[in-house]
């Protein structure tokens, strides 16, 4: 199900519907805000927000059921207002990739 989107593209893909309940958790820790469950209606947001917010229990359990194809889908094409500098810098040099600039949100 893992739906790979071209860069630049907004396709809301959601979590698969048989990794929810294990991951219901993880969201309701990473959005303080919200429905945890809502937010697993976009797995590239989820992702994001568990790549910066996520303690390492949380990071492996995403790692472990979403892939790090999921993970390297989220640097190809970030969500905005995401990332801080830490994760983002992170995150590229751990699959060897290029740190390009942070991406920001247009107002």
């Amino acid at each position: 199900m893992d739906q790979e989107a071209t860069p630049g593209s907004k396709t809301r893909t959601a979590v698969p519907e048989h990794l929810r309940q294990a991951l219901l958790p993880v969201a309701a820790r990473v959005f303080w805000w919200g429905k945890p469950d809502e937010w697993l209606e976009d797995e590239v947001r989820f992702a994001a927000q568990v790549m910066t917010f996520g303690d390492w229990d949380d990071t492996m359990l995403v790692l472990k059921l979403l892939g790090d194809s999921m993970f390297r889908r989220v640097l190809r094409d970030p969500p905005p207002g995401v990332f801080d500098i830490k994760s983002w810098t992170y995150w590229h040099c751990r699959y060897r990739m290029p740190v390009p600039p942070l991406p920001t949100r247009k107002l």
